[in-house]
């Protein structure tokens, strides 16, 4: 199973990004993206990659042991942005401040949890669009478009699974765990 561990997003903060989204498909600039489904929207803390069914048990009590000593946050979303950069687009976001790092510590402590190492600098977000061949250069489209701000109210980790095929990717939440609350397990 393709596994990892994500904060759900309000249907708020969701309806309102697809209302802002329903503008962007309409630039010109956009037509070299494939835009992501709203109701898969949610922000990554870790990507486990293929996973046993019978690790399961196990990835769900390490990462409510993580929760358990984690509390909850409330954080600023608003930002757009793209990955690797504006002018060679190949992901476009939408970010989550993390001016104090308390995402950046959650996401380290659950990686030190499922002993992984942390490639780059967390950066939480959302992903709005991928490429859908080569990168797109949104520097103009990124200079005007304006998108909406909220608060991501990050109260629980989801252990989720990918579903891949034809079509848009679909993903199942396996488990949840809430943040500062000690697991029963």
């Amino acid at each position: 199973m393709r596994c990892f561990v994500a904060v759900p997003i309000g249907e708020e903060l969701r309806a309102a990004l697809a209302d802002a989204m329903a503008g962007w498909r309409e630039h010109p600039e956009a037509d070299g993206l494939r835009w992501t489904d709203a109701d898969a929207w949610h922000v990554t803390v870790a990507f486990l990659g293929s996973v046993d069914a019978a690790e399961i048990v196990r990835l769900e009590a390490l990462i409510g042991d993580v929760a358990a000593h984690n509390e909850p946050m409330q954080l600023r979303t608003g930002d757009l942005g793209a990955f690797p950069s504006a002018g060679r687009a190949r992901v476009v976001w939408y970010g989550i401040a993390d001016a104090d790092g308390a995402m950046a510590a959650l996401s380290a402590d659950l990686h030190a949890a499922l002993g992984m190492e942390v490639a780059t600098r967390y950066r939480p977000h959302l992903t709005l669009a991928r490429a859908r061949r080569q990168a797109v250069d949104l520097r103009a489209w990124l200079a005007h478009a304006s998108a909406p701000s909220g608060e991501l109210m990050v109260d629980r980790l989801e252990l989720m699974r990918s579903h891949l095929g034809r079509g848009p990717a679909r993903y199942e939440s396996l488990s949840s765990a809430l943040l500062g609350v000690a697991s029963n397990g």
